[in-house]
């Protein structure tokens, strides 16, 4: 995944947790909060008057990927792959549970326990209910950008919250829950 390093300490960071976990200031933690991403349409229909900046230079990686894969293949979900060398820099086997390359909405509580909701169980322009760790939780998917976006009912706050890969989410939180959708549940009663 990635790893930051800050200039001052040259200490390494997850860049999820925000914990530092190698350097002079290992142990401590950054504050964090959840971001909402979008597409530059679906901004543009919010906030018909937001500037955007493009920036015109390319990195050599997107050259790379669109010489591998065409431009399209780039952002197509069918032809993401996890190189090989990459799962050798895991130092522990991808969570077997979900498909590895599926996308969800990864949400962290206050005690670091997460909980991951596959997209596939959040339909488009609806919103599902949920109650975990003693809390209701409301999750929307935007109509239009598809992007969920989860809220806690008590006090319409955000939890930490990413959109991400199950293969990420779950290599980071490796306890974490997984959402089933009503139907999965009544048919595959736990």
């Amino acid at each position: 995944m990635a790893v930051l390093r800050d200039e001052e300490s040259e200490s390494l960071w997850d860049h999820i947790t925000g914990e530092c976990f190698d350097g002079p200031l290992a142990g401590r933690r950054m504050d964090f909060w959840p971001v909402h991403l979008t597409t530059v349409g679906a901004e543009l229909a919010k906030h018909p008057q937001v500037i955007l900046l493009k920036s015109s230079s390319g990195s050599l990686k997107k050259i790379l990927l669109s010489a591998i894969f065409g431009k399209e293949g780039v952002i197509e979900r069918e032809k993401t792959i996890l190189a090989p060398h990459f799962r050798r820099s895991m130092y522990r086997a991808i969570d077997p549970r979900r498909p590895e390359l599926e996308q969800g909405l990864g949400v962290i509580d206050e005690d670091d326990r997460g909980k991951y909701y596959p997209l596939t169980f959040l339909p488009k322009g609806e919103t599902i209910h949920d109650v975990w760790q003693g809390r209701a939780l409301s999750i929307t998917r935007s109509e239009l950008d598809g992007v969920p976006f989860a809220t806690w009912d008590d006090n319409d706050e955000p939890p930490m919250q990413l959109l991400t890969r199950w293969y990420g989410f779950s290599f980071t939180y490796p306890n974490c829950e997984v959402y089933e959708s009503e139907k999965d549940q009544i048919t595959n009663p736990a």
